[in-house]
């Protein structure tokens, strides 16, 4: 599906992307998605999970019955309990024990409390660990120059381990000056005001007030990331990545103005960006 609509799109590229690098001239913010743009796990979820639960001694579902089922009860705690339970006051542990606890239920695992307490455990501290995640190779040397040029923030559909205590353990917080998470904003995006809360964190920063043209985001999700941003009246890029897992694929597009004309800009690496902004700024 990548390949095809990045062909497609090649036949007008240059024109595209020469309007859009002249728009780039007066960016002065990057957002950037985490997952799925700067990392990905390194072991798919269902094989994780299924793992765990061996190693403590429980009888794991098979595999091929626990992918469905995370997928499942990842969309159905996100309803009942939006933004890893925000408004609910569950602290993001608990919500995803209710998750995982009914990703097993669906795969037709059915353990004792002290039972699952102890998987749960098991899976909780897995994704609390470096080792569960693989950093693109392309990200920390566009980091460490992105963050020379302009300020970098974090907008995800998250919750606060990500900043508090991922990003910390992989060595990459210290290129950005704001996290913007859902839990702890209480809307997701494509959400417009997960945008706007992100520009006000820039504009602290950087102590002036950021309008919407001059921030530029960068994600893997086409609906919330593309299109939320854009229709936020931000810049946007879709940075496809082989082989990545969409986890709110259920969510739909916001509708903006050209939305329906508008050639998306799509890159497969962050490199790519680096050489749009650089060109963007070249003088004539």
């Amino acid at each position: 599906r990548a390949l095809l609509r990045h062909a497609a799109m090649a036949v007008n590229l240059p024109r595209a992307a020469f309007s859009h690098m002249a728009q780039w001239r007066g960016v002065r913010v990057l957002n950037l998605d985490v997952t799925g743009t700067m990392l990905f796990h390194r072991d798919p979820v269902a094989e994780v999970y299924c793992r765990c639960a061996a190693s403590c001694g429980s009888k794991p579902p098979s595999v091929d019955a626990m992918m469905p089922a995370f997928k499942a009860a990842f969309k159905s705690c996100l309803e009942r309990w939006p933004c890893y339970g925000h408004s609910e006051g569950l602290s993001s542990q608990q919500w995803w024990k209710n998750c995982v606890g009914t990703a097993f239920d669906e795969a037709g695992a059915r353990y004792s409390d002290a039972e699952f307490n102890r998987v749960f455990r098991a899976i909780y501290q897995h994704y609390g660990c470096p080792e569960a995640y693989k950093v693109y190779d392309d990200v920390v040397p566009f980091l460490e120059w992105a963050s020379q040029h302009y300020c970098l923030g974090i907008v995800s559909n998250n919750c606060d381990r990500l900043p508090d205590n991922l990003l910390p353990a992989l060595g990459l917080h210290k290129y950005f000056s704001f996290f913007v998470v859902s839990r702890e904003v209480g809307v997701e995006k494509p959400h417009a005001e997960i945008f706007r809360t992100a520009r006000r964190e820039a504009s602290i920063r950087l102590g002036e007030a950021i309008e919407p043209h001059q921030v530029l985001h960068l994600g893997d999700n086409d609906a919330v990331d593309y299109a939320g941003a854009r229709a936020a009246g931000h810049h946007a890029a879709l940075v496809e990545r082989h082989g990545v897992v969409q986890y709110q694929s259920w969510l739909d597009p916001p509708h903006y103005e050209g939305s329906g004309q508008e050639e998306h800009i799509v890159v497969w690496s962050l490199d790519e960006i680096r050489r749009r902004l650089e060109r963007s700024t070249a003088k004539p």
